[in-house]
């Protein structure tokens, strides 16, 4: 599908992104904002975000295509 090419890249450099967000370890939420997400937001929220929105979904971006 050439529609999510490009929007696919993107997500994928979004997600490389979230790895510089502090998260808290024992809550599995964020400490700082990330996109459109507040601090606090829980971390299977954001993934949710990136499964909907992704071509191949959150699983690809976790383990890529594995």
């Amino acid at each position: 599908m050439e529609i999510y090419k490009g929007r696919d890249a993107e997500l994928e450099e979004l997600w490389g992104q979230l790895d510089d967000i502090p998260m808290n370890p024992e809550t599995e939420c964020i400490e700082a904002p990330f996109l459109n997400f507040p601090a606090g937001t829980f971390r299977e929220d954001i993934w949710r975000w990136f499964d909907e929105n992704h071509s191949k979904g959150v699983a690809y971006l976790m383990y890529g295509g594995f």
